[in-house]
């Protein structure tokens, strides 16, 4: 009679991650957590789903962060350092003020109308009452790094003369609102769909052809 031996299958293990492998298993950590928060919402999501995806413990988890808001906070930060260095690149080319503000508005709406972005902005927006620190740091990791780039496109403007603007800070401030803004909420209330199509490329040209004439230095009286 024969016996016969089978060798065990290496299993999974969940648990501490061996040392020096504690930053791949964040990463592992956010990788998981960010489509699940985005597609569940942050009431829905739980964090056993999280660690199942992740292939981690929950006390793996919570080593690394706080609570599930913390993770959600770090899912917020990972997305926008992955996606305004794009905004600060198109910045900085150069070109006349039209053509650049163009641009950063172009890149900023191309990643702003991704239904990632619009799916992190809604939960955001359903949880301000009792989580305020993820809109904070939308905006100042996000929103707060943008507006500097128009300054600096109204402010090289004003020295070429192209416009004429002087609270820069302020004027910056309404170009958000005029080519940004606008297509942003109307995509998170679902009045629009997600991507830059034709038509709101058209008409984010027109508002920014509006602005630039709203700009311009004004021609002076001959008398």
């Amino acid at each position: 009679m024969s016996v016969v031996t089978s060798t065990p299958q290496a299993s999974i293990r969940l648990g501490r991650p061996q040392k020096g492998t504690e930053g791949e298993a964040a990463s592992r950590i956010l990788a998981a957590a960010k489509p699940i928060f985005f597609r569940e919402g942050f009431e829905a999501t739980s964090i056993e789903a999280i660690a199942s995806a992740a292939s981690v413990s929950k006390k793996t988890i919570y080593t690394r962060f706080d609570s599930k808001e913390d993770l959600f906070e770090a899912v917020v930060v990972r997305n926008i350092e992955d996606n305004v260095p794009m905004v600060e690149r198109a910045a900085a080319e150069d070109g006349p003020v039209a053509e650049r503000l163009l641009r950063i508005a172009t890149v900023t709406l191309d990643i702003a109308l991704t239904p990632d972005c619009i799916a992190m902005r809604r939960i955001i927006v359903s949880e301000a009452a009792r989580s305020p620190a993820f809109a904070r740091r939308l905006h100042d990791d996000g929103v707060a790094r943008v507006i500097p780039l128009i300054e600096r496109c109204l402010e090289d403007g004003n020295a070429s003369g192209e416009i004429a603007v002087g609270d820069v800070r302020n004027v910056a401030d309404l170009f958000l609102g005029l080519a940004i803004r606008g297509f942003v909420e109307k995509a998170e209330l679902g009045l629009e769909g997600p991507g830059l199509t034709h038509l709101k490329r058209e008409a984010l040209k027109r508002a920014i052809d509006f602005f630039m004439l709203a700009c311009r230095r004004a021609p002076p009286n001959r008398t």
